[in-house]
C-alpha cells in the first residue's frame, strides 16, 4: 500500500523524498530537511508527514515534526498524518502527533485512525487513540463501526477493548447489529462478549431476522442465545405478574 500511493506521485522530488523516508538513514534525513520544502504536498495533498506516518518511520516524522510541519494537515480525502500512523500501526508515532495537538477524530472520507487502527489489529494504537478521545462509534463510508470491523476480524482482544471502554455493542450497520455479525460467524466467544456487555438478542435486521435465526441449533451459539432469550421472557413474565392488576397511573407515577 505504501508504494502503490509513491507510484501515483508524479513529482521526482517528492519520490526521492520519500525514498529516504523508506530508508531512514539519518544523514540523508538531515540533509532532506535543509535542501527540501517540507511543506510541499504531492498531487493527492499529502505532505512528507503524512508519507512518514504511513511508513512508521518514527524518526522521520519527530525531525518532521521539530521542523514545524503542519501536523493536521489534510490531503484531498480529508485524511490527517494520525489517519497514516494508525495505518502503519504505530502507537509511538500517534503519540508523537498527539502532542502536537491534532484532531484524534478528523473528518476523513475512508474513516477514522480508530477504524484503521483496528483494521490493522493494532491494540496499543487502538489503547492511545481510544484514551486521546477518539470517537468509538463513528463509522467509516460503508457505515461499519470499529466494533463491527473487529468483530469480522475475530480480532477478540479489540473486541473486548472497544466494549471495556464504552462501545456500543448494539450499534447497528444497515439494521445487522455486531451480534448479528458474531451469530453469522458462528462464535461463541465474541456472541458471550457481547451479551456480557448488554448486546440485544432479540434485535432484527432488515431481514426481520434476530441473531438466533442465522445459527444452527445445534451450536454453542445457538444455544448460549437461547439461553439469554429464556431469561428474558421469564424476567418479561415476573415483571408481568408483579404489575398485573395495578394500575396504569400508579406505575407511570412510580416511574
Amino acid at each position: 500500500m505504501h508504494w502503490k500511493r509513491v507510484f501515483m506521485i508524479k513529482n521526482k522530488q517528492m519520490i526521492d523524498a520519500i525514498r529516504i523516508l523508506k530508508s531512514g538513514d539519518s544523514d540523508d534525513l538531515q540533509n532532506l530537511l535543509q535542501t527540501f520544502n517540507i511543506h510541499s504536498r504531492d498531487a493527492d495533498n499529502n505532505t512528507l508527514l503524512h508519507h512518514a506516518c504511513l511508513l512508521g518511520n518514527v524518526k522521520a516524522v519527530r525531525l518532521l515534526l521539530d521542523s514545524g510541519v503542519h501536523a493536521n494537515a489534510s490531503n484531498i480525502d480529508g485524511q490527517t498524518p494520525i489517519c497514516d500512523a494508525a495505518l502503519s500501526g504505530s502507537a509511538e508515532i500517534i503519540s508523537l502527533l498527539l502532542r502536537s495537538k491534532v484532531d484524534v477524530n478528523p473528518p476523513s472520507y475512508w474513516g477514522s485512525p480508530l477504524i484503521y487502527a483496528t483494521q490493522n489489529e493494532s491494540i496499543n494504537a487502538m489503547k492511545v487513540l481510544i484514551d486521546a478521545g477518539a470517537s468509538l462509534n463513528s463509522p467509516e463510508r460503508n457505515g461499519l463501526c470499529p466494533l463491527h470491523i473487529a468483530i469480522q476480524r475475530r480480532f477478540y482482544a479489540g473486541v473486548y477493548l472497544l466494549l471495556s471502554k464504552g462501545a456500543d455493542p448494539n450499534c447497528g450497520v444497515r439494521l445487522t447489529t455486531p451480534l448479528h455479525m458474531a451469530a453469522k460467524l458462528n462464535d461463541v466467544d465474541i456472541t458471550y462478549l457481547l451479551l456480557e456487555f448488554g448486546a440485544s438478542p432479540t434485535s432484527l435486521d432488515k431481514e426481520n431476522r434476530t441473531p438466533i435465526d442465522y445459527v444452527p441449533n445445534t451450536s454453542p451459539v445457538y444455544q448460549l442465545l437461547k439461553s439469554v432469550q429464556t431469561v428474558l421472557v421469564l424476567q418479561s413474565n415476573v415483571i408481568q405478574f408483579h404489575y398485573s392488576g395495578v394500575p396504569k397511573f400508579t406505575l407511570m407515577a412510580n416511574h
